[in-house]
Formats: C-alpha cells, sequence, structure tokens
C-alpha cells in the first residue's frame, strides 16, 4: 500500500492514509531479460544535527505565509521542524530496502544501492559519522553538544521561546502558542525532544552502497565555502537567534548565492543563546569525506572512494558494478553556490571513463544536468550543461544517469530521443521533504537488445500513525507526517492532497523507460 495526504481539517493539516500501489505507467516490461544493475536508489538524506549553533534558522520566518515579503523570497530551507528525525527515517528507510531482496519486475537479484549526495545537512563531521553508521548498522546516538538536554531552537526554555518554530512539548506559562500549533495545527508531541535524541541500533543495509558528494556534503547550509571564522563559531557556545545589525536581511538573503561567491552572515553584534560548545560539529574538510567512508566498515571498502580520492581531495570515481560501469560524479562547486558543475580535470576524466568503457555506462551525481550551470571559478573554469550535454550525447553507451538534489520524483531524456541518441535522467525524491520516498532502479536487456529501465517508489517503513513517537520507526512516521504539513509548502503539495513538486507525476514515480538496441 501506497501513501496519500488525506482531507484537511479547519486548520489545514492533513493526515496520512494509505492507497492502493499505483500500477507502472509506460513501457511494457519484459517478461523474460538480462539483469544490467539492480538498485536501490537513495537521495537527500539531510542527516542533521538541528541542535548546531550556526544555523540560520531565523531566517527562515520571512517565508512564512504571513511574511511580506513571501512572494520575493520564495522557500528558504533554514528550518525544518522535523530536522532532528533524519537519522530515524534513514534507519525507517533502511529496514524498507532491506525487506527487497529482488527488483519487483524483473525478480533479478539487488545488485547493491546508491545514496547520490546530500548526505548531511550542514556538513559537519558528526553528521557524516551518524549518516555512514546508520547506513553501515551500528549504534547511533544523534545528540549533540549537551546530553542532557535539547539545545536547539525548540528547546524547551521558556526565555528564548519563539511562535515561529514548532514547540513539540507546548506552551511555556506565560507565552502564547506557536504557530504551527496555533495556525497550522501541529501537535503537542510531549518529550519529543528527549526521544529524538535517543541511541538506538541502526540496521545497516544488506547490500553494497556507493557514496556520491553533495553540496550539503562540503558546504555550509549547502552554499557557503567553510572558513577559518565559521568553523570557530561552529564548534563554540552561541546560537545566534537574528542578524548582527551590521548586515541587512536582502543582503543576507542574496549572500547565499545559487551560484557561487556565497556567503555566511557575520556574528559580530548579533544575539544569541548560551548552549555547549562541541568539537566534533566542526565542517568536514575536503578529502576528509572520502577518507570517512574508508575507515567506515560495510561494502565495497570505501564504498566507491579510493585513498587516491583522499590524496588528491576529489571526490569522483568509477567502477564495474553489475554488468555495467558506474561512474560518479563530483558536481559540487567546491568555491560556493548550491548548484553544480564540473572543474576541467573531472570533465576530461569523465569523457576518458565514457570512451574506454566496453559495458554500458550508468552515471551518478547529486546535481540533475539542470542544475549544472555554476559556473563561479576563482581558480580555473567549470564546467556547465551544455558541455556537458554535448559530450555526452557523443557516446551511445552512456545509457542513465542517477541524480538527487531538487527533492523530487522526475525522469527526463537528454539528448534526442527520436533518433535514439542520449540518455535517460533519473532524479529520486529526498528523505527529508514529502514523500520520504526512495526507488527501485532495474536495469535489464531483452533478447532483441532493447534496455529497460524500471522505477518503482519504496516507502519507508513508518507507519502512518507515529503512535507514542518513542521508537526509530515511530519517530520516522512522525516526521514524515510532519513534512507533509509543512505550513510553508502546502501550496506546493497541493490543495487536494494529490501529486505535488516532490512525488512528481503519476509518469515518474512508477514507470518503465526503453532505449532501444544501439548495436
Amino acid at each position: 500500500m501506497a501513501l496519500k495526504r488525506g482531507e484537511p481539517d479547519d486548520k489545514g493539516w492533513r493526515k496520512l492514509v494509505r492507497v492502493p500501489d499505483p500500477q507502472h505507467l509506460g513501457e511494457d516490461f519484459p517478461i523474460q531479460s538480462e539483469p544490467l544493475l539492480i538498485l536501490h536508489h537513495l537521495s537527500d538524506l539531510h542527516v542533521c544535527d538541528a541542535q548546531s549553533p550556526l544555523r540560520p534558522e531565523y531566517l527562515d520566518r520571512w517565508a512564512d505565509p504571513d511574511s511580506p515579503i513571501r512572494e520575493i523570497v520564495g522557500t528558504i530551507g533554514t528550518y525544518r521542524p522535523h530536522s532532528m528525525l533524519a537519522t530515524q527515517v534513514v534507519e525507517a528507510m533502511v529496514q524498507a530496502l532491506n525487506k527487497i531482496s529482488v527488483g519487483p519486475l524483473s525478480g533479478h537479484s539487488v545488485t547493491a544501492a546508491i545514496v547520490t549526495g546530500d548526505t548531511t545537512d550542514n556538513a559537519q563531521v558528526n553528521e557524516v559519522d551518524w549518516y555512514i553508521s546508520i547506513l553501515n548498522g551500528g549504534h547511533i546516538h544523534p545528540d549533540s553538544g549537551s546530553l542532557e538536554k535539547y539545545e536547539g531552537v525548540m528547546d524547551e526554555n521558556p526565555q528564548h521561546y519563539d511562535v515561529k518554530y514548532w514547540h513539540p512539548h507546548g506552551t511555556p506559562i506565560g507565552c502564547e502558542d506557536d504557530d504551527a500549533r496555533s495556525k497550522y495545527g501541529f501537535p503537542v508531541v510531549a518529550g519529543l525532544l528527549d526521544s529524538c535524541r535517543a541511541p538506538f541500533k541502526a540496521s545497516g543495509l544488506s547490500v553494497p552502497w556507493f557514496a556520491v558528494h553533495g553540496n550539503h556534503d562540503a558546504l555550509l547550509q549547502g552554499t557557503v565555502t567553510p572558513s577559518e571564522a565559521t568553523q570557530v563559531a561552529q564548534i563554540a557556545g552561541r546560537r545566534f537567534e537574528g542578524l548582527p545589525t551590521s548586515l541587512s536581511l536582502e543582503a543576507t538573503l542574496s549572500a547565499f548565492n545559487e551560484v557561487g561567491p556565497a556567503d555566511f552572515p557575520g556574528v559580530s553584534d548579533a544575539p544569541y543563546v548560551q548552549v555547549t560548545p562541541d568539537i566534533l560539529r566542526r565542517a568536514v574538510e575536503r578529502g576528509e569525506f572520502a577518507s570517512k567512508h574508508i575507515a567506515a566498515n560495510g561494502l565495497p571498502k570505501g564504498h566507491g572512494f579510493t585513498h587516491q580520492n583522499v590524496q588528491e581531495k576529489t571526490m569522483y570515481y568509477a567502477t564495474d558494478l553489475g554488468a555495467v560501469r558506474l561512474i560518479v560524479m563530483d558536481s559540487v562547486n567546491q568555491f560556493g553556490g548550491w548548484q553544480g558543475s564540473l572543474d576541467e580535470p573531472q570533465f576530461a576524466w569523465l569523457e576518458t571513463e565514457i570512451k574506454n568503457s566496453k559495458k554500458p555506462v550508468v552515471l551518478a551525481s547529486h546535481h540533475p544536468l539542470v542544475t549544472m550551470f555554476n559556473d563561479y571559478a576563482p581558480i580555473g573554469r567549470r564546467i556547465c550543461r551544455e558541455e556537458i550535454t554535448a559530450m555526452l550525447v557523443k557516446y551511445p553507451q552512456v545509457i542513465l544517469w542517477l541524480a538527487g538534489h531538487e527533492h523530487r520524483h522526475q525522469v527526463e531524456w537528454i539528448g534526442q530521443q527520436e533518433e535514439n541518441i542520449g540518455l535517460w535522467q533519473v532524479e529520486t525524491a529526498s528523505h527529508i521533504d514529502w514523500p520520504q520516498q526512495s526507488r527501485m532502479i532495474e536495469v535489464v536487456r531483452d533478447s532483441a537488445g532493447d534496455i529497460y529501465i524500471a522505477l518503482t517508489v519504496v516507502d519507508h517503513a513508518g507507519d502512518v500513525d507515529y503512535s507514542e513517537a518513542k521508537t526509530p520507526l515511530e519517530l520516522a512516521a512522525l516526521s514524515r507526517l510532519l513534512c507533509a504539513n509543512v505550513w510553508q509548502k502546502r501550496e506546493e503539495l497541493g490543495s487536494s492532497g494529490g501529486f505535488s513538486f516532490g512525488p512528481g507525476t503519476p509518469e515518474v514515480r512508477n514507470t518503465v523507460l526503453r532505449i532501444p538496441n544501439r548495436m
């Protein structure tokens, strides 16, 4: 059974309801086939240290429905009421995927899993450690700073209670109800700020998994290159609640650029709350992301990354997987900006890998092609979507490109489909925004030599009801319910409760794609 947002109550709050699984659309999948690659595709986990003091969550209120500049700023995305539940959501997805041992249409055994970036939310060392441990299996303690109390913006201290944040514990004496509960129907969930920090034993994926570098894995808030100043502030004991007098809101928002350079708000005289320092909140260094995967347990060793990645501080690699050549790109612009591109050495490496492959090629990156336009380059030159497209369509062995970043299910042909020139690009939705789904990818060849790509969305193992919101699966169920009701995105999610930007149309969720024989 699948999940759908139900009818709204008088505050617009929607429960989730179960509906029959959707049928696969598109091409007829072959009855008999040769497996090329059977893969779990996860993306945009956004494992988050929601108590980290440098997060500019105070900016997000300007995207609220009652904000006077809502139409100008759109979605900001520095605060989500369910960010502290990200580890439990990933655990719930692992449990769901571990129950799927064969492709639902092909019946062929699952080869591996791939995670196409933004595994963390703020590029912190502790977030990287949590995400790797969840996917490999181990004891997880998703807490930072003080281990005695929650110290994020939703804490229980009435002295810095703020109605613009959801407070699951309720309203302190003498304060007014927060907007989330009074205007938008969010619930009281007693004890949640303790439950979300409780240790748990992660299941670990039952198949080998491969990692991809995303902008939130390298850049603060996914857009700002860490600096000496931000490193100091990130591990220190001040959680900032607003901008310093030297910065205007307009200047600050414009500094979070999709194309670099990007800049983080200075602190100077900004108002703050004292919290517990934590050195594990420092930003991960370039190359360290790869080294942490190599040092971890789990298969394959390094999860795709090698010692060469560590030494050269690169985040791209290629490997044989199943009957295909998997080529993983690093689409992050290290100089800043949340959109993607490639540097010149990587682009040359990519073409060489493709040219030399005797197998069908499957590409993976965090950014999809449409977002590969971040050409900011104080050193060298960045390669963007036009050049990437022109190169890829020259090589008929390139059949598929897996991506995330946009937090949506989407399918697009890159090239000239009528002439069978090009490849399919498949984007998969995130774990942090509705509908919190991953995908099964089945790539097979029939007896005529045609290639079929079957896509099947997968819901995590959390139930419709969050019950007491104590166990990882209950907390994951609560997270999915909250993200289905986020007040800033209700219009985007659709007034009818039907498809939206994240889930996409039925044609791009469960579907079968085809590439005619090119031999």
